[in-house]
């Protein structure tokens, strides 16, 4: 139940990056009042805290699993194909949580810098939206989720390896674009 519960999760929170990196773009403002639409980069960041949460919580059960099937005549593979420390996704997720961090004082426009960072958030969310899909078209069964935090490991990395990113020296992806530290 729990496992089926975070992945609901999972695909939820994506799902709500999505509208919200919409209205975002589309108004060009980030609303922090508590009014319909309003609180995102709260929200935002609560997702991206969530979303690292359960990334942590089932890397570390793939791990126990794997350790545990070591008893085996032959050693198993890792459930999640290795899913560990050398994953860039919760490098990720923390980076983008990070530029919506503490901003739930005030509104903030969006400028043409924090535009582009969006943009370039909303186009890796869309990949994960692929995966987990929207609420209708596809039902997330719970014994699936090595196979979607690995889907989502995998599209992460050909994502930065599409856009020539380098994941670790590149200022898009290093830093966070938060207003509050400029």
């Amino acid at each position: 139940m729990n496992v089926r519960q975070d992945m609901v999760d999972l695909k939820s929170t994506i799902i709500n990056n999505d509208s919200l990196f919409n209205r975002i773009l589309k108004n060009e403002i980030i609303t922090n009042e508590m009014v319909e639409d309003g609180e995102q980069a709260s929200q935002l960041y609560y997702n991206f805290t969530d979303m690292a949460q359960i990334m942590d919580k089932y890397n570390l059960m793939n791990l126990s699993f794997s350790e545990e099937a070591n008893w085996l005549v032959k050693p198993a593979a890792l459930f999640t194909n290795g899913l560990g420390q050398d994953d860039i996704l919760p490098p990720t997720l923390h980076r983008m949580r990070m530029t919506f961090e503490r901003l739930d004082i005030t509104n903030y426009p969006v400028t043409a810098e924090l535009k582009a960072r969006i943009e370039e958030y909303q186009q890796l969310n869309h990949r994960w939206l692929n995966i987990v899909g929207d609420f209708e078209s596809k039902e997330i069964n719970e014994n699936d989720w090595p196979q979607i935090l690995n889907d989502l490991e995998q599209v992460t990395r050909a994502y930065f390896s599409e856009k020539k990113v380098d994941f670790v020296e590149d200022d898009v992806w290093r830093d966070a674009l938060n207003p509050r530290y400029e």
